[in-house]
């Protein structure tokens, strides 16, 4: 049997690196940024949160839980678009993108506590970025409904929801002396992380039926003589194709 395998020479054994040379290369300007900075002490920047304030190991335990939910939709939404613009699904790639940068906002917003810095930096109070956010939220619902149809929606009105009521409790006046501070909190933050909750189950629902739509596409064209199985729930009818 003839060797059919080639010997890569030169620069083409390098290429599979190029990926690894972008990330690194990025990780590397990151920390020669923190290497080079005097003003706040390394730990502070490198270590857990938790290990330098010398708190319990749960500390913030359901915040953390939170920002793994916004990051499993932000990249589900990024990886299904590129699948969907990839199978020649354009506007179902367009509608998952823009959901996917809008959770990016989202995600580095509550990572970084943006809405809360904004104020005492810039004077700019926390109800204008929540105004701005639910902007940009209308905004991708208005100008995607046609493809959002098509997905189970409910999740993202049930994210929509909670978010409305744990933005409300944190907004609305004269709560904390009704409520208490401690019940106020649970309940502001319960209706935020069961947001998070709808939100990254949209994401990961819509972009597997996509995703698992296209596969069957290719699969039912590779081989014609053998009928594939409808697989998901996102339509994978002809006239979806954009």
């Amino acid at each position: 049997m003839a060797e059919r395998r080639t010997r890569r020479t030169g620069l083409s054994r390098l290429r599979p690196l190029l990926p690894l040379a972008v990330v690194w290369s990025a990780g590397f300007a990151v920390l020669i940024g923190l290497a080079l900075q005097r003003q706040v002490p390394y730990d502070e920047l490198l270590l857990d949160p938790n290990n330098v304030a010398g708190v319990p190991w749960y500390t913030g335990l359901v915040s953390n839980l939170g920002i793994l939910g916004w990051t499993t939709a932000t990249a589900t939404g990024f990886f299904g678009a590129w699948i969907a613009h990839y199978g020649g699904r354009g506007a179902a790639g367009r509608m998952l993108l823009e959901g996917a940068v809008l959770s990016s906002l989202l995600l580095f917003d509550d990572l970084l506590q943006l809405h809360v810095i904004v104020e005492p930096l810039f004077g700019v109070p926390k109800v204008v970025v929540y105004g701005l956010y639910a902007t940009v939220a209308l905004h991708w619902a208005l100008t995607q409904h046609r493809e959002l149809r098509r997905t189970p929606i409910a999740l993202l009105v049930a994210a929509g929801a909670a978010f409305a009521v744990s933005v409300g409790l944190d907004q609305v006046p004269g709560l904390t002396p009704l409520l208490g501070s401690d019940r106020q909190l649970l309940a502001e933050d319960a209706a935020k992380f069961l947001g998070v909750l709808a939100w990254a189950e949209f994401f990961v629902l819509t972009s597997g039926a996509i995703v698992t739509s296209i596969v069957s596409e290719l699969r039912l064209a590779a081989t014609p003589a053998e009928p594939a199985a409808a697989v998901g729930t996102f339509p994978a009818e002809p006239e979806l194709r954009r």
